[in-house]
């Protein structure tokens, strides 16, 4: 690579990350539209997949219970997050109280007779100011959830005519054949991990939910669901879904038995999960070095927040893909898997 291209390459790379920031509340609800559209159609994909003898369920009909069944699913996920969120706020400064507690109890046992504060561990950030900008946060998600529904209806209408718009502008020719064979493996390493990391998500909220309720947790069914979405996030996710339910857990009861009892069982679930179950189950579908995805997750977690950190995996796959269908960029998806193993760019 000559000095002028990595030079031109640079300047494309900064404008592209200048127009993700810089853009970020015009292309946040266009990119949750699209995440929702894609969830929505695999979901009446796999809703339309079983037969009976010959027949099969018509594809509208199957769209209809898609749409329905990931309606219920929000109503039912926002219900219990807003009914939790204000009394979680609300308990906030007890929980303070009790956390300076332990902290003073733990000080007098290394012999330091003035412990710190909480404000000076966190640098005068209160538990109760963090959970509110929490709930600010997700009142902002809501605020954007009517142009997120409207982005997903108008890609619904796209995508009747999308393909035969393909067929036009690249004809039948290499183009068309390139093109149709970077979507399709888009397409099927998306659902696999959408599909994979859903499933344990779902088993790993279920079961932190038995222990937290078993135990008698604080909002046990808050947590759960905070369980299920940490997963999502790579590596940190799975760090979150241990601490904070242990760490409320260690701040309402007066003795270390349910603190530990949630550390070590609901630990031993998400590593499990995570790094035994999970990789059994992907396998090296989606092929993404371990440091890439760690870097992924800073780089767009910076750049778009927490949405960012929930898509840095997709992202990432899709751009690996992508890069390797082309000569020129094929050396940067070889950096970027996890094996050097990636389809030879065509002709």
């Amino acid at each position: 690579m000559t000095l002028q291209r990595a030079a031109l390459w640079a300047i494309v790379i900064a404008a592209a990350l200048y127009s993700l920031v810089a853009g970020r509340g015009l292309l946040l609800p266009a990119v949750l539209g699209l995440v929702l559209w894609y969830m929505v159609d695999a979901l009446a994909d796999v809703i339309e997949r079983p037969r009976l003898g010959h027949l099969k369920l018509p594809r509208p009909i199957a769209l209809i219970a898609a749409i329905c069944t990931m309606g219920g699913l929000v109503w039912i996920v926002g219900r219990t997050v807003s009914r939790n969120v204000t009394a979680v706020a609300a308990a906030a400064p007890n929980y303070e109280i009790r956390l300076q507690h332990l902290l003073d109890q733990g000080a007098r046992m290394v012999g330091v007779e003035n412990a710190p504060t909480l404000s000076q561990l966190f640098d005068r950030i209160s538990l109760a100011e963090t959970l509110g900008s929490v709930a600010t946060a997700a009142a902002s998600v809501v605020s954007v959830t009517g142009i997120v529904l409207i982005y997903a209806l108008f890609l619904f209408v796209e995508q009747v005519s999308f393909r035969r718009k393909l067929s036009i502008m690249f004809g039948e020719g290499a183009q068309q054949a390139r093109l149709r064979s970077v979507l399709g493996q888009i397409d099927r390493d998306i659902r696999i991990y959408i599909r994979i990391k859903t499933t344990l998500a779902t088993v790993t909220s279920a079961l932190a939910y038995v222990v937290l309720a078993w135990i008698g947790v604080d909002f046990a069914a808050f947590w759960a669901v905070m369980v299920f979405f940490f997963y999502y996030i790579p590596t940190v996710g799975s760090i979150l879904a241990i601490v904070a339910p242990a760490l409320i857990t260690l701040v309402q009861f007066d003795h270390l038995g349910p603190f530990l009892i949630v550390l070590l069982v609901i630990g031993t679930i998400q590593i499990v999960m995570a790094n035994v179950i999970e990789p059994a189950m992907m396998g090296r579908s989606l092929n993404l070095s371990p440091l890439v995805v760690i870097f992924s997750l800073v780089v767009w977690g910076t750049i778009w927040g927490v949405v960012g950190m929930f898509l840095c995996v997709p992202i990432m796959v899709v751009l690996l893909i992508v890069l390797a269908h082309f000569k020129t960029t094929h050396p940067v998806a070889v950096l970027l898997s996890a094996n050097g193993n990636v389809p030879e760019p065509l002709a």
